[in-house]
């Protein structure tokens, strides 16, 4: 099942988070928008950490992956919310 959730940020950046999602397990993620990260890998190391991880550690996952990551234009807390987002939609 592939999920997508779109958001325009407080500050007028906007988000995208695309999921893959196959028997309770997120199988493929794709985090764009007209943001930044620093280290320049620092979506690629979130969404490594993601794949593989089952819906209810998504969260912890994100918090333990963007710990040494500088985001810029995206908030910690909008992608936590974006992937949750994405996630409900899947279960429902």
């Amino acid at each position: 099942m592939e999920r997508e959730c779109v958001r325009k940020l407080k500050d007028g950046k906007m988000a995208k988070v695309r999921l893959i999602i196959e028997d309770g397990v997120i199988k493929d993620v794709k985090i764009t928008g007209d943001f930044f990260a620093h280290p320049e890998d620092g979506i690629e190391i979130i969404e490594k950490e993601l794949i593989g991880k089952e819906l209810y550690s998504a969260r912890q996952a994100i918090e333990s992956a963007s710990g040494g990551i500088a985001l810029v234009g995206l908030h910690v807390e909008d992608l936590i919310a974006m992937v949750q987002e994405c996630l409900d939609g899947s279960m429902g």
